[in-house]
């Protein structure tokens, strides 16, 4: 019987994530139809349109990146793990990994992201947390969390909804 190549596993969001995304849509809906309404309500439109414009110009290149950027699935292999996103994927190559171990969601007390997004689409960027020191993460859920220590010094940490194949990834 020949064994998979590679398997892959979506990003399972968390309640909370899809709260916050859901959230985010629903401000920036309400807020242009409050302007929409203004502008046609009362009679110096302009203000109202201005505004209009404005939050639309943060909002769209926002969403549009936040989504881009944001960890889709995973594929785990023999040659390492790939963490896709829509705009660029990350490789780790398995030559690349020092170490691969379970952390609990409890070594993220007093994190701080440092840059990145922190629920919008996703959980993904730079943080820093006193029991991790500065890593990358990219997550969907706090659950099912991987610490992946690279030669280069380098931490990723990544959430899996199938943690069978990340197990099996580091026996081999």
């Amino acid at each position: 019987m020949s064994r998979k190549q590679f398997y892959t596993v979506p990003f399972v969001w968390n309640k909370t994530l899809w709260v916050m995304t859901f959230a985010t849509f629903a401000l920036w809906i309400g807020l242009s139809c409050w302007f929409l309404y203004h502008a046609f309500v009362d009679e110096p439109a302009t203000v109202a349109l201005f505004e209009l414009i404005v939050l639309n110009l943060i909002m769209l290149p926002t969403i549009i990146l936040c989504e881009g950027f944001a960890p889709q699935r995973l594929e785990i292999g023999d040659d390492g793990i790939v963490i896709l996103r829509r705009y660029k994927s990350v490789v780790i190559n398995r030559e690349e990994i020092k170490s691969v171990e379970y952390i609990s969601k409890l070594a993220f007390r007093g994190a701080i992201r440092t840059f990145g997004v922190g629920g919008l689409f996703g959980y993904y960027g730079r943080y820093y947390a006193p029991a991790l020191g500065s890593f990358t993460l990219y997550a969907t859920s706090f659950q099912n969390l991987y610490l992946i220590k690279k030669w280069s010094g380098e931490s990723i940490v990544i959430s899996c909804a199938e943690p069978k194949y990340i197990e099996e990834f580091i026996k081999d």
